[in-house]
Protein backbone atom coordinates (compact mmCIF):
# COMPACT_ATOMS: atom_id res chain seq x y z
CA UNK A 1 0.00 0.00 0.00
CA UNK A 2 1.46 3.76 -1.12
CA UNK A 3 1.63 6.18 1.74
CA UNK A 4 0.15 9.08 1.53
CA UNK A 5 2.10 12.18 2.85
CA UNK A 6 0.24 14.68 4.72
CA UNK A 7 0.08 18.28 2.83
CA UNK A 8 0.77 20.98 5.20
CA UNK A 9 -2.65 23.06 5.78
CA UNK A 10 -1.07 26.43 4.94
CA UNK A 11 1.89 27.15 2.38
CA UNK A 12 5.48 27.45 4.09
CA UNK A 13 6.21 30.87 3.81
CA UNK A 14 8.85 32.25 1.10
CA UNK A 15 11.33 34.78 1.58
CA UNK A 16 10.26 38.02 0.45
CA UNK A 17 11.78 38.97 -2.86
CA UNK A 18 14.94 41.44 -2.44
CA UNK A 19 14.17 44.92 -3.64
CA UNK A 20 14.75 45.84 -7.36
CA UNK A 21 18.57 47.73 -7.26
CA UNK A 22 17.10 50.94 -8.39
CA UNK A 23 15.18 51.15 -5.51
CA UNK A 24 17.76 49.53 -3.49
CA UNK A 25 20.61 52.20 -4.44
CA UNK A 26 17.96 55.53 -4.47
CA UNK A 27 17.51 54.59 -0.37
CA UNK A 28 21.04 54.00 0.21
CA UNK A 29 21.72 57.67 -1.49
CA UNK A 30 18.94 59.09 0.41
CA UNK A 31 20.55 57.81 3.54
CA UNK A 32 24.04 58.71 2.66
CA UNK A 33 23.56 62.45 1.92
CA UNK A 34 21.12 62.31 4.77
CA UNK A 35 23.99 61.36 6.94
CA UNK A 36 26.31 63.55 6.27
CA UNK A 37 24.21 66.36 7.33
CA UNK A 38 22.84 64.11 10.45
CA UNK A 39 26.39 63.42 11.34
CA UNK A 40 28.50 66.41 10.77
CA UNK A 41 26.47 70.11 10.90
CA UNK A 42 25.88 69.79 15.04
CA UNK A 43 29.44 68.94 15.26
CA UNK A 44 29.96 73.03 14.61
CA UNK A 45 26.39 74.27 15.77
CA UNK A 46 26.71 76.91 18.27
CA UNK A 47 24.53 78.17 20.92
CA UNK A 48 24.12 81.42 19.33
CA UNK A 49 25.72 83.29 16.92
CA UNK A 50 26.88 85.72 19.07
CA UNK A 51 29.66 82.46 20.37
CA UNK A 52 31.68 82.25 16.99
CA UNK A 53 32.14 84.13 13.56
CA UNK A 54 30.46 87.25 13.17
CA UNK A 55 28.58 85.72 10.19
CA UNK A 56 27.90 82.76 11.95
CA UNK A 57 23.74 82.31 11.17
CA UNK A 58 23.38 85.09 9.21
CA UNK A 59 22.11 83.44 6.29
CA UNK A 60 18.82 80.32 5.86
CA UNK A 61 18.11 77.45 3.21
CA UNK A 62 14.81 78.57 1.28
CA UNK A 63 15.15 75.98 -1.51
CA UNK A 64 13.43 77.80 -4.78
CA UNK A 65 10.02 76.33 -6.22
CA UNK A 66 11.81 76.19 -9.48
CA UNK A 67 15.63 75.91 -10.31
CA UNK A 68 16.48 75.90 -13.61
CA UNK A 69 13.28 74.44 -15.66
CA UNK A 70 13.20 71.76 -12.59
CA UNK A 71 10.70 71.72 -9.81
CA UNK A 72 10.73 71.62 -6.07
CA UNK A 73 9.25 67.95 -4.69
CA UNK A 74 9.36 68.52 -0.93
CA UNK A 75 8.01 64.90 -0.05
CA UNK A 76 7.55 61.50 -1.29
CA UNK A 77 10.30 58.36 -0.96
CA UNK A 78 13.21 59.58 -2.00
CA UNK A 79 12.69 62.41 0.19
CA UNK A 80 11.72 60.26 2.87
CA UNK A 81 14.99 58.15 2.48
CA UNK A 82 17.32 62.13 2.80
CA UNK A 83 15.31 62.39 6.18
CA UNK A 84 15.52 58.75 7.59
CA UNK A 85 20.04 59.76 6.98
CA UNK A 86 19.68 62.82 8.51
CA UNK A 87 17.99 61.54 11.55
CA UNK A 88 15.92 63.73 14.23
CA UNK A 89 16.50 67.38 14.08
CA UNK A 90 19.28 68.11 16.44
CA UNK A 91 18.72 71.06 18.26
CA UNK A 92 19.86 74.83 17.01
CA UNK A 93 19.45 73.18 13.61
CA UNK A 94 17.15 73.82 10.71
CA UNK A 95 17.02 70.55 8.11
CA UNK A 96 16.52 70.75 4.88
CA UNK A 97 15.21 67.41 2.49
CA UNK A 98 14.93 68.26 -0.88
CA UNK A 99 14.45 66.92 -4.67
CA UNK A 100 14.13 69.16 -8.08
CA UNK A 101 12.37 67.02 -10.91
CA UNK A 102 11.46 67.72 -14.37
CA UNK A 103 8.10 67.71 -15.78
CA UNK A 104 7.84 63.96 -16.13
CA UNK A 105 8.47 64.20 -12.22
CA UNK A 106 11.88 62.36 -12.67
CA UNK A 107 14.49 62.98 -10.05
CA UNK A 108 17.65 65.20 -11.04
CA UNK A 109 18.85 66.72 -8.64
CA UNK A 110 19.01 65.57 -4.47
CA UNK A 111 19.85 68.63 -1.89
CA UNK A 112 20.41 67.39 1.60
CA UNK A 113 21.27 70.31 4.39
CA UNK A 114 21.29 72.16 7.49
CA UNK A 115 21.05 75.62 8.53
CA UNK A 116 22.35 76.72 11.86
CA UNK A 117 24.69 79.18 13.57
CA UNK A 118 27.89 77.16 12.59
CA UNK A 119 31.29 78.05 14.04
CA UNK A 120 33.68 75.84 12.32
CA UNK A 121 37.31 77.43 11.80
CA UNK A 122 38.30 75.42 8.16
CA UNK A 123 34.94 74.64 6.43
CA UNK A 124 37.15 72.74 3.78
CA UNK A 125 38.37 70.66 5.98
CA UNK A 126 35.28 69.63 7.74
CA UNK A 127 33.38 69.18 4.15
CA UNK A 128 36.32 66.70 3.45
CA UNK A 129 35.91 64.62 6.55
CA UNK A 130 32.11 64.90 6.12
CA UNK A 131 32.84 63.15 2.40
CA UNK A 132 35.08 60.62 3.60
CA UNK A 133 32.99 59.25 6.31
CA UNK A 134 30.40 58.90 3.28
CA UNK A 135 32.99 56.47 1.50
CA UNK A 136 34.58 58.50 -0.65
CA UNK A 137 38.85 58.27 -1.12
CA UNK A 138 40.21 61.69 0.48
CA UNK A 139 42.76 61.06 -2.81
CA UNK A 140 39.51 61.78 -4.91
CA UNK A 141 37.81 64.64 -3.39
CA UNK A 142 38.60 67.85 -5.04
CA UNK A 143 37.94 71.73 -4.39
CA UNK A 144 35.79 74.37 -6.05
CA UNK A 145 34.65 77.81 -5.94
CA UNK A 146 31.62 77.84 -3.58
CA UNK A 147 29.98 80.74 -4.82
CA UNK A 148 28.14 83.11 -3.16
CA UNK A 149 26.82 84.75 -0.92
CA UNK A 150 28.20 83.40 2.18
CA UNK A 151 32.05 82.48 1.14
CA UNK A 152 33.19 79.01 3.40
CA UNK A 153 34.13 76.23 1.35
CA UNK A 154 33.35 73.56 -1.37
CA UNK A 155 34.42 69.90 -1.93
CA UNK A 156 33.49 67.03 -4.29
CA UNK A 157 33.97 64.17 -5.41
CA UNK A 158 32.79 60.62 -6.47
CA UNK A 159 31.24 57.64 -4.15
CA UNK A 160 30.88 53.78 -5.33
CA UNK A 161 28.02 52.70 -4.59
CA UNK A 162 26.36 49.29 -5.34
CA UNK A 163 28.24 49.43 -8.11
CA UNK A 164 27.38 52.75 -9.40
CA UNK A 165 29.01 56.52 -9.63
CA UNK A 166 27.64 58.99 -7.30
CA UNK A 167 28.98 62.50 -7.77
CA UNK A 168 28.83 64.64 -4.78
CA UNK A 169 29.21 68.01 -3.87
CA UNK A 170 29.18 69.65 -0.86
CA UNK A 171 29.26 73.54 0.40
CA UNK A 172 29.44 74.60 3.89
CA UNK A 173 29.62 78.19 5.68
CA UNK A 174 29.08 79.55 9.01
CA UNK A 175 25.29 79.17 8.40
CA UNK A 176 24.75 75.62 6.43
CA UNK A 177 26.09 72.89 5.50
CA UNK A 178 24.26 71.36 2.00
CA UNK A 179 24.65 68.15 0.38
CA UNK A 180 24.10 68.06 -3.48
CA UNK A 181 23.88 64.81 -5.80
CA UNK A 182 22.30 63.47 -8.41
CA UNK A 183 19.75 60.21 -9.25
CA UNK A 184 22.73 56.93 -9.40
CA UNK A 185 19.88 55.89 -11.43
CA UNK A 186 20.10 59.15 -14.05
CA UNK A 187 22.73 59.92 -16.74
CA UNK A 188 26.10 60.19 -15.33
CA UNK A 189 27.13 63.66 -14.71
CA UNK A 190 31.17 65.25 -14.28
CA UNK A 191 31.87 66.78 -11.07
CA UNK A 192 32.71 70.12 -12.89
CA UNK A 193 28.69 70.29 -13.92
CA UNK A 194 27.27 68.94 -10.87
CA UNK A 195 29.99 71.59 -9.33
CA UNK A 196 28.47 74.44 -11.41
CA UNK A 197 24.74 73.11 -10.68
CA UNK A 198 25.27 73.26 -6.68
CA UNK A 199 26.98 77.06 -7.35
CA UNK A 200 24.27 77.76 -8.61
CA UNK A 201 21.65 76.22 -6.34
CA UNK A 202 23.68 78.17 -3.73
CA UNK A 203 22.56 81.54 -4.98
CA UNK A 204 19.49 80.75 -5.25
CA UNK A 205 19.00 78.88 -1.88
CA UNK A 206 21.19 80.34 1.05
CA UNK A 207 19.52 83.82 1.67
CA UNK A 208 19.46 86.32 4.45
CA UNK A 209 17.82 85.55 7.51
CA UNK A 210 15.22 87.17 8.78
Amino acid sequence: MNEITPQPAYPSPQPAPAPPRSKRVFKSVGAVVGFAIGAFAVKFALGTAFDGPADAGKYELVPPATFQGLTLQASGPRVDAIKQGQGAQKKGTKQVAVVYADQAGTAQLVVSGAQAAFGDEDPGAELTKGLVSMGVKEADITTHEAGKPAGGAMRCGTLTLEGASLPLCMWGDHSSLVTVTVPVENKPVTIDDLAGRARELRSAMEVPAK
